[in-house]
């Protein structure tokens, strides 16, 4: 008995000691992957914060249970990341399933809003697999290399082929197309959903380290590219002191069916009837959040949607704030009130917005204008007439900032309603080039208009099909 215990113990010191051994570098233990998203260096939420990530509880998130698996109470002062976060040695090295969950929260939400039937859910969970099953230990315990997220390559060591090799793939349109040419990742066609949350008040999150979103989130899903592949996203909307934050990023839903996706939920050239699509062809806008006075709430989206490279003026967000008692972490629904359409920084993460040729593919009809950067620096501002003039059905609108401003450049029909918002962003000085296509419209006199802080002109154009 005695010899039998010494060596359970030996073993349990060598894991220990091994896991030790990378466990600093690993991203468990860093926190990097929150730095990383929010830092201003990289275009986060930092820039309208003003606050740094050091100052945030952030960086001392733990289980949402307070305690760690031994029983002990964790002491949010001075916690620290450690191998007794997932471990109770007294039991051996095994980690429960319930510990990972304490934590990570998205996989929480997951199972609530898409419990395991035979219809919902998912079919690897559904199997009785964990996350262990898939996960290596060197992705949790750390493999002697520093990441700044788990999207770094060779962070996040499990792919959906070390499975389902792409040899091994039935012979269908789907998979010839898209996984054995390696153009459409494995999660476009198979995630059932991707769950979030929106509308984050970073007031709660400052006062109490705990967020407070305005709703969870279902049934949509992002299709962006990474590493030149279409993939599954999301995104989540800040707002802190009256401003507001947007970020897209990749993501790997914990949501997958072996026929989530069929052809026509993606491509209205297929006959499907994907909102976003149906909505961008007819005005250039996808709307993401609309808030809801009657309900107090926001409408958000629904099915596939399509990120275009045009995504930081044709993303439409509505935000709200709330005006309850920020240490009581229950909200009160009649406290969320809206404040703005007005986004003050959106940015993409690890991540890009999909091609006119793929958009062409999905079945956009119109396309993203593109904005050109020329030589030199203005010394003054400039409205240029577009070339050519008349044009059917595309034209080129020349701008010119002597300073970075933010620039609105919105084209208008003669009632003077919006036809399309082709800038909407801060422009460093410079003199800039503008597409404008016009398939969709009909023939006749529109106008273009650039506004700033400091300068505003209109211009006539005309479309003569």
């Amino acid at each position: 008995m005695k010899k039998t215990l010494i060596i359970f113990m030996f073993s349990v010191m060598s894991t220990v000691l091994f896991a030790q051994a990378n466990f600093s570098t690993s991203l468990h233990a860093t926190r990097q992957g929150k730095v990383t998203a929010y830092a201003k260096e990289n275009g986060g939420m930092e820039l309208i914060t003003g606050i740094p990530m050091d100052s945030l509880a952030c960086l001392k998130c733990h289980s949402t249970t307070g305690l760690y698996p031994d029983g002990t109470a964790i002491n949010s002062a001075t916690y620290a990341p450690s191998c007794q976060d997932c471990h109770n040695f007294a039991t051996g090295s095994a980690v429960d399933q319930q510990t990972c969950y304490n934590c990570h929260n998205r996989q929480v939400y997951e199972k609530q809003l898409y419990p395991d039937t035979e219809a919902n859910g998912d079919v690897h969970r559904k199997k009785g697999m964990t996350c262990m099953s898939c996960h290596k230990k060197d992705e949790m315990h750390g493999d002697g290399n520093t990441y700044s997220s788990w999207l770094d390559e060779g962070a996040s060591k499990t792919k959906c082929i070390d499975c389902h090799p792409l040899s091994g793939l039935s012979s269908n349109t789907s998979h010839d197309t898209h996984a054995k040419t390696e153009k459409v990742d494995c999660l476009a066609c198979h995630t059932t959903s991707i769950v979030s949350c929106t509308n984050c008040h970073f007031e709660t999150l400052l006062a109490t380290g705990k967020n407070r979103p305005l709703k969870k989130i279902k049934g949509f899903e992002l299709l962006i590219k990474r590493n030149g592949k279409v993939t599954t996203g999301t995104f989540m909307t800040y707002t802190y002191d009256g401003k507001t934050d947007v970020i897209i990023a990749p993501f790997r839903s914990h949501l997958i069916q072996k026929n989530a996706r069929t052809c026509i939920d993606c491509h209205v050239n297929m006959g499907g009837t994907v909102a976003a699509i149906q909505e961008y062809n007819a005005d250039g806008q996808i709307t993401m959040t609309k808030w809801d006075e009657g309900n107090k709430t926001m409408n958000t989206p629904s099915g596939v949607v399509p990120i275009p490279s045009d995504w930081k003026t044709s993303l439409k967000f509505d935000f709200a704030t709330y005006d309850g008692d920020v240490m009581n972490l229950t909200s009160d629904p009649t406290k969320w009130r809206y404040i703005t359409s007005n986004v003050d920084n959106i940015h993409m993460y690890y991540s890009e917005p999909l091609d006119n040729s793929t958009l062409t593919k999905l079945g956009f009809t119109k396309l993203p204008t593109a904005v050109k950067e020329t030589n030199g620096i203005p010394t003054g501002y400039m409205l240029a007439q577009n070339y050519p003039n008349p044009f059917n059905p595309n034209t080129t609108i020349k701008f010119s900032v002597p300073n970075s401003t933010h620039v609105n450049l919105t084209v208008y029909d003669a009632l003077g309603k919006v036809i399309s918002t082709l800038v909407n962003e801060e422009k460093t000085a410079g003199t800039y080039e503008v597409d404008f296509e016009a398939k969709n419209l009909s023939s006749g006199v529109y106008f273009y208009k650039i506004t700033t802080s400091d300068f505003s002109a209109t211009k006539k154009l005309l479309l003569m099909k």
